[in-house]
């Protein structure tokens, strides 16, 4: 038999299936067709995986690609670049504008785009101004029934629930509780964006319901996981707990080291690894979702746990475990192929503050319903320094 791609060699890590070793990978029609630790076919294109990662296409959970926005990427070139085969875009359009941006973006798109619906009619346009300081732009019945004609895309809602977004005082507790209620008529999850919020974090974790989730939840600032004492709040981890999902979205001034190393000492670790990556953070200190991955091999967790939050629980998040964030036989052939580089690299939060890691990952090749994607992962994002003490 010809299989249309061979992966040979590699140590697939697939925590769908409990899987880490080394395995032959072979795909065929746009689906796996085989893994074994030897394969005994032809190919059209083999791929020599050998002291490589072989992992599910990675699934970011948190991207801006509308592109009509100010913070909008072309989501295909970030294909290749970082492993990602599919990727949620967080709500850069609300009700006036998600049509514009499936028929420009999501169906233009050769990577798989999945959307959450902002609670603002206007979405990101206007972000810099506050998108919901006006509440006439709040448009719950708008964003139900955007996501009943979109069901196959829009997939949630979304929020930024800073006081110079969404108003202080009751105003603030309007926009969030329609937001709230707009993913409740719908059938579907919230997204909430924290920092600098117009209520504390553990009255805002109480109102929401499993399957909702805070992203940016390693953001500093005056609203933050952690109270005075760098403490997880007991609500927080009540709220994690019952099901509230807690996704990285690193961003431009998200991630804080020390609520990330907080965080780890107290064992409470992200659901998700995302990257937030939009036009201001691509070239740092984000640059992708393998460099964002490396800073969690950083602070110490397991590279098994390090591909679950970044595969598996996404897929699980989006409810399409069956095909995507997973190597099963008969899923979707969506691969990534880690190059693991060993050495010391600079890695730098969202406030300038930076940290040494003996390990990187990189995107050596990126296999997207069966395709290879041309092109690749990139060097820019290493930052070599001479010794642990620099």
């Amino acid at each position: 038999m010809e299989y249309d791609i061979l992966i040979r060699g590699g140590e697939v890590i697939d925590p769908s299936q409990q899987l880490r070793g080394i395995r032959d990978v072979a795909v065929s029609a746009g689906r796996i067709a085989a893994i074994a630790e030897h394969i005994d076919a032809e190919a059209v294109n083999t791929i020599d995986a050998k002291n490589q990662l072989v992992v599910p296409g990675l699934i970011d959970l948190h991207v801006h690609v509308y592109t009509h926005s100010p913070f909008g990427l072309d989501a295909d070139p970030l294909c290749p670049a970082g492993g990602v085969t599919t990727m949620l875009d967080a709500g850069t359009a609300g009700s006036f504008n998600f049509s514009a941006f499936r028929r420009d973006n999501i169906d233009r798109a050769q990577t798989q785009i999945f959307s959450l619906v902002n609670l603002s009619c206007i979405g990101l346009i206007g972000a810099s101004l506050g998108e919901l300081l006006d509440r006439r732009y709040a448009d719950p019945d708008g964003v139900v029934q955007t996501i009943r004609n979109h069901p196959d895309v829009a997939v949630g809602v979304k929020i930024r629930v800073g006081k110079h977004i969404i108003g202080d005082g009751q105003q603030g507790w309007d926009n969030l509780r329609d937001a709230i209620r707009a993913a409740r008529e719908a059938g579907v999850w919230l997204m909430v964006h924290i920092g600098e919020c117009p209520m504390s974090i553990p009255e805002l974790v109480r109102e929401l319901s499993p399957g909702d989730c805070i992203t940016h939840c390693f953001k500093a600032g005056s609203t933050r996981i952690t109270d005075d004492a760098n403490r997880i709040h007991d609500d927080v981890r009540a709220a994690a707990e019952r099901g509230v999902i807690f996704d990285v979205g690193h961003g431009y001034g998200s991630f804080q080291w020390e609520v990330a190393e907080a965080a780890m000492e107290q064992n409470f670790l992200p659901t998700t690894i995302s990257t937030d990556l939009h036009t201001k953070n691509i070239h740092g200190p984000v640059y992708d979702m393998p460099t964002t991955m490396s800073k969690f091999l950083m602070l110490g967790v397991p590279i098994e746990q390090v591909i679950e939050m970044s595969t598996t629980r996404p897929a699980a998040i989006l409810n399409r475990s069956d095909d995507i964030g997973t190597l099963r036989v008969g899923s979707v052939a969506d691969i990534a192929v880690l190059e693991r580089q060993d050495g010391q690299f600079q890695f730098t939060d969202s406030y300038r503050q930076h940290r040494i890691g003996r390990e990187l990952l990189t995107a050596a090749a990126t296999i997207r319903r069966g395709e290879i994607v041309p092109g690749g992962g990139g060097t820019r994002m290493r930052r070599h320094v001479e010794s642990m003490d620099s």
